[in-house]
């Protein structure tokens, strides 16, 4: 008779966890469809974000590399006008324009602007 017993109270067990996960799954569904009407403008702010923040990185890019030519331009200029007059190139801390704005480097103004 425990035998038996055991055997209904094992089934009624599994069957117990059979229904609560059933009900469980059911009202995730049912909170997943009362959420997306509501996900729905956030997700186009984030996208409306994200193209924002790729195009600001394009011209973030754009503005270093026009940074750099100018910087080796005047580089070139400073060199030139240097070789003609016998004095010394600049100091080896030279700072770039675009050490200067990622920050790498200080800005030592007394440095950058030998005449």
């Amino acid at each position: 008779m425990s035998i038996l017993l055991a055997v209904v109270a094992f089934f009624m067990a599994f069957g117990a966890l059979w229904f609560t996960s059933e009900i469980a799954r059911r009202l995730d569904l049912k909170n997943q469809s009362a959420l997306e009407p509501h996900i729905g403008p956030m997700q186009e702010s984030l996208r409306r974000a994200e193209r924002q923040i790729r195009e600001l990185t394009l011209g973030l890019e754009a503005a270093e590399q026009k940074i750099h030519s100018m910087d080796t331009k005047s580089r070139s200029l400073r060199e030139g006008s240097l070789n003609g007059r016998d004095e010394e190139p600049c100091s080896p801390n030279n700072v770039s324009a675009l050490d200067i704005i990622r920050g790498t480097g200080r800005f030592y103004p007394s440095e950058t602007l030998k005449n």
